[in-house]
């Protein structure tokens, strides 16, 4: 690396010989020889780019930090005029910049851009290679035996900015994505009919719930897409017996504008199914077959057997209504329904711009978990910070047949009802409590042989508690309930001190 050069220390005396001595300053001269190698040393070793010009523009000091930025080595930008750094566009705005600078006798100020949208304080800079770039910059001068020197600092500040714009393009996607997705839900509860509040409310929970587990496979992978087996399983284990759903053929993964449609679809043949098809009975069978076609076109087979009889309707209802709009409509895709005598049989063919194929699987098999033995005990705490889903989710955990204690919304008050009540067997736990993490009750609470479900709108807890199982939000209760009966209270385990 060359030696640092400067022609500001020529002529430069911190002191004559002779003269009376402020404390601390050299007294010959190879005390300052010293501090002209320190201070040297000092420049080529700094992070940011260092460059001092004469009176004339002409660089005079070319720090390592400079050569990197701009791409030049200090033996080729030595000597040469200033404006070679900067865009042709630039060079006679600046040179007038720096010369007025120089006149005006300042000592220092902030140097700017006229251009820059991005980044109204940034300065741009030329490298080597043409390539434009932007820059913090200031610029101090002194004088020395009546001549005048500048001397720039700057920084490429080029990653930043494009961190910078990265966040505001995600701002913006996310504030389009919330936008999108509360104009269907608003949607949803327009289109919704039902003979009742009661039935309203729970059509309208059951569609919003199908369409947040959607989007939470999305925020898994980027938004790239999601793995339609996966959905599949989402949108039908919290209704199902063990066995009861056979799912055959290939892993697709869905393009992440299919996705919600297909996860909506899904969710209301489910749910017909629990109502008045298939899965209404436990001898009831759902065969749900995927296929790529020749053509690259997605098929997905849904077939009905071992149920009530199946019967046309006379008039299309809310949900089959749904179906096809999604699937001819949003999706461009072709659908036919029939009823046969062993039940709803339903052909979804979406095109080859809804997906990518993968390796192809077969006979895989939709289980859920076993049902509550009789006598176990079904108390559960409660451990939520928002008033209304905390009021909601203990309504329908008691609806369900639960005996919920709480809800606690702080981690005092979660305190506060272990130690006066009795041991609950699960908790249900919010993650984020008014700003604080919920995991000292949880370490309370698992020390104990409580079992623990996490009820949260994160994506992943702390890894010491990636055994647990995670309900996201919003709330789907046919799934919480579910979960919540495969958990088998171990009260051998319980520890009877409850001191914290």
């Amino acid at each position: 690396m060359p030696r640092v050069r400067t022609r500001i220390a020529k002529g430069l005396s911190l002191k004559r010989r002779g003269a009376p001595s402020a404390v601390g300053l050299p007294s010959d001269a190879a005390d300052l020889a010293e501090i002209r190698l320190r201070l040297e040393g000092i420049v080529a070793a700094a992070m940011d780019a260092i460059i001092s010009v004469d009176g004339a523009q002409r660089i005079i000091l070319f720090n390592p930090a400079a050569e990197r930025m701009f791409g030049w080595r200090a033996d080729e930008a030595i000597g040469q005029d200033l404006s070679r750094l900067i865009p042709e566009r630039y060079r006679q705005a600046h040179a007038e910049h720096i010369g007025a600078f120089l006149s005006a006798g300042m000592t220092n100020r902030e140097m700017r851009s006229s251009e820059a949208a991005a980044a109204p304080r940034a300065v741009i800079g030329l490298r080597a290679n043409g390539e434009e770039f932007p820059m913090e910059a200031s610029i101090s001068q002194v004088e020395v035996g009546g001549a005048k020197f500048a001397t720039v600092m700057l920084r490429d500040i080029s990653v930043r900015i494009a961190d910078e714009e990265a966040r505001d393009l995600l701002a913006r996607e996310v504030d389009h994505r919330a936008k999108n997705v509360l104009s269907v839900v608003q949607a949803l509860v327009n289109l919704t009919r039902a003979s009742s509040k009661e039935e309203f409310v729970a059509a309208v929970q059951a569609r919003v719930s199908a369409l947040a587990r959607s989007h939470s496979l999305l925020a898994k992978n980027r938004w790239g897409g999601a793995d339609l087996r996966q959905l599949l399983v989402d949108e039908t284990a919290p209704y199902l017996q063990p066995g009861q759903v056979r799912l055959t053929g290939g892993t697709v993964l869905l393009r992440a504008s299919a996705v919600e449609s297909v996860g909506l679809v899904i969710h209301e043949l489910a749910t017909n199914a629990v109502k008045y098809g298939a899965l209404s009975v436990a001898q009831g069978h759902v065969d749900i077959c995927v296929d790529v076609l020749a053509g690259n076109e997605l098929e997905l087979r849904w077939s009905e057997s071992g149920g009530p009889a199946p019967r046309a309707p006379d008039s299309k209802g809310f949900g089959f209504t749904l179906i096809e709009r999604l699937v001819t409509g949003q999706q461009g895709g072709k659908l036919e329904i029939s009823w046969p005598i062993q039940g709803l049989h339903l052909v979804m063919i979406l095109p080859p711009t809804a997906h990518r194929p993968g390796d192809i699987e077969s006979g895989a098999v939709i289980r859920t978990p076993p049902a509550l033995r009789v006598g176990e005990a079904r108390r559960v705490l409660l451990v939520e910070d928002e008033p209304i889903v905390a009021m909601e989710l203990g309504d329908q955990l008691a609806a369900l047949g639960w005996d919920v204690a709480g809800p606690a919304a702080t981690i005092e008050e979660a305190k506060q009802l272990l130690d006066t009540g009795p041991l609950p067997d699960i908790a249900i736990l919010n993650v984020n409590l008014r700003g604080r993490l919920v995991y000292p009750i949880a370490d309370r609470l698992r020390a104990s042989g409580v079992a623990l479900v996490f009820c949260t709108g994160y994506e992943q807890v702390d890894l010491k508690y990636r055994d647990c199982p995670i309900i996201r939000k919003p709330v789907k209760f046919e799934l919480l309930d579910a979960q919540l009966r495969q958990l088998s209270p171990p009260r051998l385990t319980r520890v009877t001190d409850r001191r914290s």
